[in-house]
């Protein structure tokens, strides 16, 4: 039987090691754990994009219009300038549903005509992203629905004509995100775009726009 002196002894011992395990342990622990994750929950962003689309079959209804009625030949639509604002939610890890709505207005002035356009967006996409330290990698797509509203005036010679329409939109996105400690993100973001007529009043009115757009997007954190 051991004396209580050894007993006593061995009490003490374990009192002073097993204190210090835990200790360690804690500090061990504390060290492995993952940082607290800067990619917000739900946050709010604008963007502005540089959009380049074939305009062709826009083009070619005015090309029409100004056959038939013996009007100067105006300048083709191009690219234009597009601001785009909305909201993403990121419910897990690598993946995010983003809801956006967007527009553009352009007045461009030439030598035989005045073109005007008048777009308005709304849509979402669905997006999934690889983390890499403070920066991600992301790519996705989505639908959208636009509502187009474009006129020529002509100044040679007294006129107007107007081509408005509604398109469906599909469209893919890929971009490279920069975040801040506090949830800001600073993106670089192309997508392409393409859209078709629904249900046209005249065939004429059935065309397509379609082409890469490419821009700039900051997202403000609201729930982190």
């Amino acid at each position: 039987m051991k004396s209580p002196i050894s007993v006593l002894i061995l009490l003490v011992v374990a009192s002073l090691i097993i204190p210090q395990s835990l200790v360690w342990g804690q500090q061990k622990s504390i060290a492995l754990s993952p940082q607290k994750s800067v990619v917000p929950l739900v946050s709010v962003f604008v963007a502005g994009n540089y959009f380049g689309p074939k305009f062709t079959g826009v083009n070619a209804v005015y090309n029409t219009i100004e056959s038939n009625f013996s009007l100067p030949s105006g300048t083709d639509f191009k690219n234009y300038y597009f601001v785009m604002a909305g909201v993403r939610i990121n419910p897990t890890s690598g993946q995010a549903f983003q809801g956006e709505f967007g527009g553009s207005i352009l007045k461009s002035p030439k030598d035989n005509s005045t073109n005007f356009l008048q777009e308005y967006y709304g849509g979402g996409s669905y997006i999934r992203s690889l983390p890499i330290s403070m920066v991600s990698i992301y790519g996705g797509g989505g639908l959208g629905y636009i509502w187009l509203n474009t006129q020529r005036t002509y100044t040679t010679r007294p006129g107007v004509a107007q081509v408005n329409a509604q398109l469906a939109q599909l469209h893919g996105l890929f971009g490279l995100q920069f975040f801040a400690q506090s949830g800001v993100s600073f993106s670089l973001e192309g997508r392409y775009n393409y859209a078709t007529t629904i249900s046209p009043l005249r065939a004429d009115l059935d065309f397509t726009m379609k082409g890469f757009a490419g821009g700039i997007q900051i997202g403000i954190p609201i729930i982190m």
